[in-house]
């Protein structure tokens, strides 16, 4: 799989790529990650890359020409494999979009081609929109720039990868995918049994398999009850 990132700021998101596990995943030829410098395609030799919204107000607006150009290299690029399915999506990160979540994680892991754009100031050329799938948020909150989302939707797609993760069986049993239900991952313990007083539930430590497979159900669920209480609408099933 190949995510490529256009970015006003590439540096934000380098280090990121060079640590843990997408590093790993990187290195063992799993997913490649580009990062596109979304100045490199500016109107003049200035470098710009926004202009002031028609109409008037605050901030600056992402122009139409860059991003296009930037799109259009990538997309070329990627025409230029041979035998190479063209499975791509493109999206945009924008506080207007639909809220990233596991069940799109999926979605995107088992895509060929991501390209991610990364929006920035008070917003883009609404003309950009004609050559995006989707707009997605992190969240109902406002950031700076789309680049924190754009590092944070790579991360948990690469490790949705088969041979990403030393043990895969981790990926099925976690929060928002328990035994194929939509709930937060029950409590997890580990050494020493007891600290301050507070011991480890006797049914994890007993052996029981059974019986702790009803216990972790019946955490998750309680967990989610407590917690997460919209995730319990059936029509949000992740996988």
């Amino acid at each position: 799989m190949k995510i490529s990132i256009i970015t006003l700021f590439p540096k934000m998101i380098t280090g990121f790529f060079e640590e843990s596990i997408v590093k790993r995943a990187i290195e063992k030829k799993l997913v490649e990650v580009e990062l596109i410098t979304l100045r490199d395609f500016a109107i003049d030799s200035y470098g710009t890359v926004d202009d002031r919204p028609y109409g008037g107000g605050a901030g600056m607006i992402l122009r139409i020409e860059p991003l296009y150009k930037a799109l259009e290299k990538v997309k070329s690029e990627k025409l230029k494999v041979k035998n190479k399915s063209q499975n791509l999506k493109v999206i945009i990160t924008s506080p207007k979009g639909k809220q990233f979540n596991q069940k799109k994680a999926v979605e995107y892991s088992k895509l060929d081609n991501l390209i991610i754009i990364a929006g920035h100031y008070e917003g883009v050329d609404e003309r950009v929109l004609n050559f995006v799938d989707e707009e997605v948020s992190l969240g109902d909150f406002i950031m700076t720039g789309g680049e924190i989302t754009s590092a944070a939707i790579t991360d948990a797609i690469v490790r949705l990868i088969p041979g990403v993760l030393k043990k895969e069986e981790a990926i099925l049993q976690e929060t928002f995918s328990i035994k194929g239900e939509n709930l937060l991952e029950y409590p997890q313990y580990t050494r020493p049994e007891t600290f301050n007083g507070m011991k480890v539930p006797k049914v994890l430590i007993g052996g029981n398999h059974k019986e702790i497979e009803k216990w972790q159900m019946e955490k998750a669920l309680e967990e989610t009850r407590k917690k997460r209480p919209d995730l319990l609408d059936s029509d949000k099933n992740i996988v």
